[in-house]
């Protein structure tokens, strides 16, 4: 079956490689099995995040909507990317959207959420690389919502 939206794979550790995919899909299946909604908690965790260093970056960087961070240069998104590096991370959140992502990749099949979170390595909610992967996703993901 053809995959719509953004689509990533990352390796665990063992070398299995777990792909990702995040679309509009992956708002219902996020409700579905959290019964909560994906964009506020997004918001949540941005909102724990934000501090004045961080905003003044993005108004240094003139970014004032969605387009504006997807418009930044190649430097303008390390910079950007540089800045988030020391979030504080909400690792509930980080876990729920990996495991809705996986589970978005592996539909039509609804496996179990138990399952899923199972799968997913357990250093991944603590890892810097990957979180700098799922923030960058995230902010690819939100822009392609928006168009």
């Amino acid at each position: 079956m053809a995959q719509y939206g953004l689509v990533k794979t990352l390796e665990a550790p063992d070398g299995e490689k777990i792909k990702l995919v995040g679309n509009a899909f992956t708002f219902i299946i996020y409700k579905s099995y959290f019964g909560r909604d994906l964009l506020n908690d997004i918001v949540g965790f941005a909102g724990k995040n934000a501090s004045a260093e961080l905003l003044k970056k993005f108004d240094n960087l003139k970014i004032t909507s969605v387009e504006d961070l997807s418009a930044l240069s190649g430097d303008g998104q390390k910079e950007l990317f540089a800045s988030v590096a020391d979030f504080t991370f909400d690792t509930e959140f980080i876990l729920n959207f990996i495991a809705a992502l996986i589970a978005t990749a592996k539909y039509p099949e609804k496996p179990d959420i138990v399952d899923i979170i199972m799968s997913v390595p357990p250093h991944w909610v603590a890892d810097r690389e990957i979180i700098n992967e799922l923030l960058e996703f995230l902010s690819l993901f939100i822009t392609q919502k928006k168009r």
